[in-house]
């Protein structure tokens, strides 16, 4: 998903959790995160 930038994932991730989108996708985007090194405040708590 090399597509997003790391501000624009980042940004569709909270947007996700936020706006409750489906739980598959979130998975999807924090697994991206992941990948790239990114972790998140919220993200430490719900591993």
């Amino acid at each position: 998903m090399k597509l997003l930038s790391n501000e624009l994932l980042i940004d569709t991730y909270l947007q996700a959790i936020h706006y409750q989108c489906d739980r598959e996708f979130i998975q999807m985007l924090a697994f991206e995160l992941q990948l790239r090194g990114i972790i998140l405040p919220e993200q430490q708590y719900s591993a």
